[in-house]
């Protein structure tokens, strides 16, 4: 699927981790060879099928189907709309607890809860992608909910990803949107990691970035057929998606994907009333995502034509407790020292913060305009949100996470 040049990097870049480039199979149809792929991998193990309503109508029946005929499987069924949660990923690894491995048939809820489930146990896993939906197929992390926090967690690589092209268009194309606007994250993130990496000596990767950029210019050029669920996009869309998965594993954490604009929609969360249980929640990922890679790419914009006025602001810990509770403001407080620990209080590489920047970011307009060609959200008010509680994500997300973001240097 990648070309010779990436794969060596790639192959080069996850030895110096220790790690093995998972095997990758794309097939505009794999149903037929459903068993003998998974065979590849498992040998004599019981498995362990993992999928909810929607994954198990789009794939998962298929899939456990194909397996019990020549594998000892169980099904594991998540009733509703499941939450990537600590109960979740516990009510997986207690069903899975006789079985070798585990089988995710999702997307990024399902992923999350299989990999991290899978880290937990030390059990190898393997996951078939049901949307091009998020980026967090082969990366080495989960975003999983704790005590009402939304945490960044060690988890496992999948042994293999396997992507079925016809499943993938077919997905509802919401989903499809909502990859595309999480891929767009990606200006916006190098960007905060630049500016961490000069300003408190935070450690930056390139590779992640170089990964991407022959398939960036494909994804945005074809930002159009993401909203007719055309064939090219949505390969270029997970081709994307899973070497931004990838760049996250080589640099050893979330840094090249994750920064400021998933603060701000994390912290939103957090502030809204969650959807009962069951029940879908009113937005996707990525669809926050986008709008919020809008918002943070304009401030940091806004912020490049002007010196800063760094840096820390008093930790607000009666305003973080009524927002957010006292749990999550104790962690907060904790995650805010950590990083304020470490920051210069002078501007000195200001100008070369500027240059740099400046050479990795898309302008507003043009993540508009992406957004306008793939019929994604753009606006708080296309999301559903409310301006009060947005106003209040803006101001408390720099608290939520010991990350150095261009936040950190507004909304004091």
């Amino acid at each position: 699927m990648f070309s010779k040049d990436t794969e060596a990097l790639l192959h080069k870049s996850l030895n110096n981790r220790s790690l093995a480039l998972p095997r990758i199979v794309y097939l505009k149809n794999l149903h037929n060879d459903i068993d003998d792929l998974v065979a590849l991998e498992f040998d004599r193990l019981k498995l362990a099928v993992v999928a909810d309503a929607n994954t198990e109508h789009a794939l998962g029946a298929d899939v456990f189907r194909a397996l019990k005929s020549r594998f000892s499987a169980q099904f594991i069924f998540l009733e509703g709309e499941p939450e990537a949660s600590e109960a979740n990923v516990e009510l997986v690894r207690a069903r899975s607890a006789k079985c070798d491995a585990l089988v995710a048939v999702g997307s990024g809820t399902i992923n999350d809860i299989c990999k991290y489930a899978a880290f937990k146990d030390g059990k190898p896993y393997v996951v078939f992608p049901t949307a091009a939906s998020m980026n967090g197929y082969l990366s080495a992390n989960a975003s999983i909910s704790m005590g009402g926090f939304k945490k960044t967690l060690k988890a496992a690589m999948p042994k293999a990803v396997y992507c079925d092209l016809g499943v993938l268009t077919k997905a509802p194309v919401r989903l499809s949107k909502s990859g595309f606007g999480d891929s767009l994250a990606r200006t916006t993130a190098q960007a905060d990691w630049l500016l961490s990496h000069y300003m408190i000596g935070t450690e930056y990767d390139e590779t992640p970035f170089t990964l991407l950029e022959s398939i960036e210019p494909e994804l945005l050029d074809g930002a159009r057929g993401i909203a007719t669920a055309s064939p090219a996009s949505m390969q270029a869309l997970i081709h994307t998606l899973l070497l931004s998965g990838l760049g996250m594993t080589i640099a050893g954490g979330s840094y090249p994907a994750s920064q400021g604009e998933h603060m701000i929609a994390h912290a939103y969360e957090m502030l809204r009333k969650p959807a009962p249980v069951g029940k879908p929640a009113p937005t996707l990922h990525g669809e926050e995502i986008g709008v919020t890679t809008l918002y943070m790419s304009e401030l940091q914009h806004r912020l490049l034509r002007q010196p800063p006025s760094p840096m820390a602001s008093a930790f607000p810990e009666r305003e973080i407790i009524e927002a957010f509770g006292d749990s999550v403001a104790q962690e907060a407080k904790q995650a805010y020292q950590e990083k304020n620990n470490h920051a210069e209080k002078s501007a000195q590489l200001w100008d070369t913060v500027v240059t740099r920047v400046s050479g990795v970011l898309l302008t507003p307009a043009k993540i508009e305009v992406y957004l306008d060609l793939a019929e994604a959200p753009k606006t708080i008010e296309s999301l559903g949100w409310k301006k009060d509680l947005f106003g209040n994500a803006l101001k408390y997300s720099k608290f939520m996470r010991n990350r150095f973001t261009f936040l950190d240097l507004v909304y004091k």
